[in-house]
């Protein structure tokens, strides 16, 4: 019997300077490979914003991987402020 299993991902644009500080912050703490960082720029990127209607970036969304196979949702604002609470340390 397969579990479902969680991801979290970050969307970010390498023109983005608060995606740049969330990346540093969560890097500096030693926390970043706790998240799959998804480019908008990328074809999954592109992918993930087209079909999830993301418009902003920084944004978070959870992938959900079962024998089904995979989904995508974005991140309540509660996971998003734990995200930032994580990367700034406050």
């Amino acid at each position: 019997m397969m579990v479902a299993r969680l991801e979290k991902a970050l969307i970010v644009s390498d023109q983005c300077v608060a995606c740049k500080a969330l990346l540093k912050g969560l890097e500096d703490k030693g926390l970043l490979s706790k998240y799959r960082v998804i480019n908008v720029s990328s074809p999954e990127g592109s992918d993930v914003v087209q079909k999830l209607g993301i418009s902003a970036v920084p944004d978070c969304i959870i992938i959900v991987r079962n024998k089904e196979g995979e989904m995508a949702r974005r991140c309540t604002e509660q996971e998003t402020k734990e995200i930032l609470k994580e990367a700034t340390g406050e």
